[in-house]
């Protein structure tokens, strides 16, 4: 090899690690500047609303549901705006990003609700709606022991 290409690929290889270090440092960096929230923290109620999609909302009306309005009600912890928005986890139309806008509002009521009234609303379903919400929750590893009423309510 000629001393010319030595010194190439010595040079392309500085510039690889260096741009891998420079990766890390960036992605370390958007990370720290994301607004942190730990999943023990219930979002907001304007939380919940900024994640409302279209699709949600649109779909909603094409069966019959009122999203946005379903969605007060349940923030306003009313039983009935949280069964209406189970009863669209089985028959609204979700695409990739309507259903990860649903499921995280799900399980953002569930923070905000608790164990069990939450689960007390999702008993009262049907158990091919219970199996679907349950299926859509988004909850995170450990978290059945977390929240064991819920997380039973499909299977009764």
């Amino acid at each position: 090899m000629c001393a010319t290409a030595m010194m190439a690929k010595k040079l392309s290889w500085s510039f690889v690690r260096r741009m891998k270090f420079d990766g890390v440092v960036l992605s370390m960096f958007f990370a720290a500047s994301l607004p942190a929230q730990p999943v023990d923290t219930p979002p907001s109620a304007a939380q919940l609303r900024e994640w409302i999609g279209d699709k949600c909302v649109s779909s909603g009306k094409h069966v019959g549901i009122d999203y946005r309005g379903a969605l007060e009600r349940a923030i306003r912890r009313e039983p009935a705006g949280l069964a209406e928005l189970f009863r669209y986890t089985v028959i609204g139309e979700m695409d990739g990003a309507s259903g990860e806008a649903h499921s995280a509002i799900l399980f953002g009521l569930l923070q905000r609700w608790g164990d069990k009234p939450f689960a007390q609303v999702l008993r009262t379903q049907k158990l091919e709606i219970r199996k679907a919400v349950i299926g859509t929750l988004p909850l995170p590893p450990g978290s059945q022991s977390k929240f064991p009423l819920t997380s039973a309510a499909a299977s009764r």
